[in-house]
């Protein structure tokens, strides 16, 4: 029971506690936890037959690591036994599945969390053992990426029709301190040279000035540091020469400081081409440089030995446009729709002639001006970053009283003069061709297709950065990444069941019997979702 008890000045009154509150019947209440139980006679009780830890389990069973020349890890002390590669492929396949990359955390998970110890037999390799894993076999996981897309395509899960291409920046382990930039170092040495040469003047002043008020030790002691920080600056400069770069990152020298609209961030490019069907990532590289000129060939080749079409088609942003790879791929007989950059605009607003003003005669191998002149190709040759240019110039004479030169040239240039690339009329080709409906609609799909990977690593497993450091390492945990997520993909297609067969299948060479399955397992799964989708449209 409770009794009014004053427990303030000016007679307010509030409920005093007084006995204790009775127990209620109606709420559950739990066990002792002294009280000793009998759990069941088998961690596997705990894991239920639809746990992907099972899945995880049978598909890294299945895999021959010795073949890959996979690097075995140590144990603690001479003569212990090493944990096997087995083991820490699935506690990494595990911990990536679940937002758990550190190692760290992994190995407390491997005490506490029953899947974790079911997948570890009891096994509890240390954080040391599990990071090194990752760290020194960077192949190996590219190779297991690979082996993966593999086995997609072996059920016809991959077919290569249409490929879409994209890139983003993950954070790299590294500061914008650590960063070493040829210009800024620079502008420091100018700096510490003029605080220098005060430093001088007045130690010169100090000892010819009668009334001494500066004390030439203080002075002496800054300018010494003064001189160590210029050392440390002529260090950083020689050391960007060595490597042949403009910035270096001491903590990871393969990071590069990449520029975001709102913010600059030390990154890698990440790449990856995703197959249409079913948005499996085939394909996937790393690049230090923060722009996607030179990707396109590179993954584009990577996506047509992977899926093995040779009619691929790929698509691309406008940030991929390069003639120099489109004409690669046209070699390769790659069929890519990349977006041409604009870059006459700003003549267009600003009432100036752009290039496409201007008429190329194939016949007389020549340009028409706007005003109908002709603008004569020379015979020399320009080369620039490794692509031939040809010279068209159009005649003083006539340029300088052409009424339409204010829109066409500057006031101090003498004439017109374009230039044309050797394989210019493949462009032009590739210009037409992204003017069709049907390049339209592939630019469409391009970004259905490839945003929708990395919206899933980032957002929703929250892989927005790597751990490693240097690019051989960071290509390793890349192709860990991008494995994980076509694990996670395929689970959610088929089923951890029907996953588990496929497996079992692929072990014996029986791939036929499971492929039929898998199809009609999918076109099954894909009516109740029309049917459901449907019947809810109804309800909206």
């Amino acid at each position: 029971m409770s009794h009014l008890v004053p427990l303030c000045k000016g007679g307010q009154y509030r409920y005093h506690r007084l006995t204790k509150r009775p127990k209620m019947p109606n709420y559950k209440e739990g066990l002792n936890r002294n009280q000793q139980l009998l759990f069941p006679p088998s961690l596997d009780e705990y894991v239920d037959e639809n746990n992907s830890v099972r899945a995880i389990d049978s598909y890294v069973d299945s895999i021959d690591l010795a073949a890959l020349g996979i690097f075995t890890c140590k144990g603690v002390s001479d003569g212990q036994p090493a944990y096997h590669p087995a083991l820490l492929l699935k506690i990494y396949l595990y911990g990536y599945l679940n937002s758990i990359r550190s190692s760290r955390k992994l190995e407390r998970e491997i005490k506490r969390n029953v899947e974790m110890m079911w997948l570890c037999e009891g096994l509890t390799p240390g954080y040391k053992t599990i990071a090194n894993f990752r760290k020194d076999n960077p192949s190996v996981l590219k190779q297991l990426f690979r082996d993966f897309v593999m086995l997609c395509r072996s059920v016809d899960l991959i077919d290569g029709e249409v490929v879409a291409i994209d890139g983003a920046f993950l954070r790299a382990n590294a500061s914008k301190n650590q960063l070493i930039s040829e210009k800024m170092t620079r502008k420091d040495m100018e700096s510490v040279d003029e605080k220098i040469t005060e430093y001088l003047s007045s130690l010169e002043y100090s000892d010819t000035c009668e009334n001494k008020e500066i004390t030439p030790i203080v002075r002496k002691q800054d300018l010494d540091r003064l001189k160590k920080h210029k050392l440390k600056l002529s260090s950083n400069l020689q050391t960007l020469k060595e490597n042949n770069a403009t910035q270096y990152c001491k903590s990871d020298p393969d990071a590069n400081l990449m520029r975001k609209p709102a913010h600059h961030l030390m990154a890698y490019n990440t790449q990856i081409a995703v197959d249409g069907k079913y948005k499996f990532i085939v394909a996937t590289d790393i690049s230090t440089k923060g722009t996607d000129l030179d990707q396109l060939y590179p993954l584009a080749t990577q996506a047509k030995e992977a899926t093995g079409n040779k009619e691929i088609k790929v698509a691309a942003d406008a940030g991929y446009y390069n003639p120099k790879e489109i004409k690669k791929c046209v070699d390769e007989c790659i069929d890519v729709y990349v977006p041409i950059q604009d870059k006459q605009k700003q003549h267009k607003d600003k009432g100036m002639f752009a290039r496409d003003a201007f008429l190329y005669d194939e016949a007389k191998d020549c340009y028409h001006c706007p005003n109908h002149e002709i603008l004569k190709r020379r015979k020399t040759i320009y080369e620039k970053n490794g692509i031939k240019r040809l010279m068209y110039f159009g005649t003083r004479s006539v340029c300088k009283v052409c009424p339409l030169r204010s829109q066409c040239l500057p006031d101090k240039t003498p004439a017109k003069r374009l230039w044309r690339w050797e394989h210019e009329a493949l462009i032009e080709a590739h210009r037409t061709k992204m003017l069709t409906p049907k390049a339209k609609t592939m630019i469409k799909q391009r970004a259905a297709l490839a945003e929708h990977p990395f919206g899933t690593i980032k957002q929703k497993l929250g892989w927005s950065h790597f751990l490693v450091r240097g690019k051989p390492k960071v290509s390793g945990e890349n192709a860990l990444i991008m494995l994980t997520y076509n694990f996670r993909r395929m689970l959610n297609l088929i089923g951890i069941k029907l996953f588990q067969k496929l497996i079992k299948a692929s072990k014996s060479g029986n791939i036929e019997d499971i492929k039929q399955e898998i199809m009609e397992y999918i076109a099954v799964l894909a009516f109740f979702k029309a049917f459901f989708r449907q019947k809810m449209s109804l309800y909206i």
